[in-house]
């Protein structure tokens, strides 16, 4: 997949597809991580905006700093 528009709605086998993890991933980091969501389609699958993704992605680590 090339690199999808910022403005993009993506579901979970596109970000699959896009960052090259597995299907659930996306799942989880909107779950445990807080990845911001835009929705749900009407089967329930997350849908999120590309331009999110990349931010989550830069976001600084929390536990970076620990020693």
């Amino acid at each position: 997949m090339n690199e999808p528009d910022d403005d993009a709605l993506l579901g979970p086998a596109d970000v699959a597809e896009w960052l090259q993890v597995d299907v659930s991933w996306l799942d989880g980091a909107v779950e445990h991580d807080a990845l911001p969501l835009m929705g749900r389609t009407s089967t329930g699958e997350p849908v999120v905006l590309a331009r999110e993704v990349r931010a989550w992605l830069r976001r600084p680590d929390p536990f970076g700093d620990m020693t």
